[in-house]
């Protein structure tokens, strides 16, 4: 089975802030993690005993004594093998978001990277830019490919819309605070378009997610950048915000698309096959399974949260391979399955 997929590990850059006393961007230091509950530790080792992990493969993998586990289940909490507990299943969680950094190159990422390029390619004399629209079912890749390629390249800038961010002005900032890595305020006189234009360059893309939180007549206004100053524009949303903006016949935009459009019913197979090859997922039983979650609306979402849980299940028994079995027990524990066939 070819899927042309790509798995791609990626570095993320280091959370900047800028220390207005020294003067100078500063790295935020790792924060302190505290150790876990012990209600919460009670809960995963109840879901490891669902898996038919044994009480001696949970001690040996935590290190510790039979006896003292069972005593900690029983209701004996002991303070040391609460921190032990704790810090192997943090450590196991940490395993998995390394695994988490890859990103996965599906057909329809590609879709979406290939839409990117388009609405960042010259048009005419004056090198005016495009706009990408890249709407449809949550849960399709469209999220995790935009903020892989900021990640990816520095010309590129994703900014998520919420209730504060979704005016002119807040959404411009934001791509400045993107941008830097501190506050986004413009100098004493600058408007925040030029502060905007200041930081980046021609052939620039700005990504805005959750497009539907955005008025019409603020796209409209955005449209200032692809048209004067080169800067490429991609709006990431729903179906309804894509139904909104389709029934407003707004030429301004789609007539800036020149191809960049795109609507995601649902997650397809092709996606599937290709996110089950990068994990090592294989097996007729386990791909039906994965199917049965991935195709759906939030399907792709569900399906990760799945093969999370899963996979925490399988460290904490000491094996990698990700059975039908424990990959049940990991929707039902990540909330994306009631269990019945």
């Amino acid at each position: 089975m070819n899927t042309n997929a790509e798995r791609t590990p990626v570095k993320k850059p280091p959370n900047k802030y800028f220390d207005r006393e020294l003067g100078e961007i500063r790295a935020i230091e790792k924060p302190y993690k505290p150790p876990m509950r012990e209600e919460a530790i009670a809960a995963r080792l109840a879901a490891m005993r669902d898996a038919g992990i044994k009480t001696l493969a949970m001690a040996n993998e935590a290190r510790l004594e039979v006896n003292a586990l069972e005593r900690w289940v029983g209701g004996q909490r002991d303070e040391e093998v609460t921190k032990a507990l704790s810090d192997w299943l943090t450590g196991i969680d940490d395993e998995i978001a390394v695994l988490e950094g890859e990103f996965v190159l599906t057909p329809s990422a590609a879709r979406f990277v290939k839409a990117f390029e388009q609405a960042r390619a010259p048009r005419g004399k004056d090198e005016r830019r495009g706009i990408a629209l890249i709407y449809g079912a949550s849960g399709a890749g469209k999220t995790e490919t935009a903020k892989w390629a900021a990640r990816m390249d520095e010309n590129v800038i994703y900014v998520q819309a919420d209730g504060e961010r979704k005016t002119f002005v807040s959404l411009l900032r934001a791509v400045v605070e993107e941008k830097t890595g501190y506050g986004g305020q413009p100098s004493v006189g600058e408007k925040m378009r030029d502060n905007v234009i200041r930081h980046l360059q021609p052939g620039s893309l700005l990504i805005f997610d959750q497009a539907q939180l955005i008025r019409l007549t603020v796209m409209e206004q955005l449209i200032i950048f692809p048209d004067e100053y080169g800067i490429a524009l991609a709006f990431i949303g729903n179906a309804k915000g894509y139904k909104a903006l389709m029934d407003a016949k707004m030429a301004q935009i789609t007539s800036r698309i020149a191809g960049a459009h795109i609507f995601v019913e649902m997650p397809g197979e092709e996606d599937i096959d290709a996110l089950l090859e990068a994990w090592g997922v294989a097996g007729r039983q386990e791909r039906k399974f994965c199917m049965m979650i991935g195709k759906q609306d939030g399907g792709l979402r569900y399906l990760d949260a799945t093969v999370r849980e899963a996979r925490k299940l399988a460290h904490a028994a000491g094996s990698h391979k990700l059975d039908a079995r424990l990959l049940k027990l990991g929707a039902v524990n990540a909330g994306c399955w009631g269990g019945a066939e």
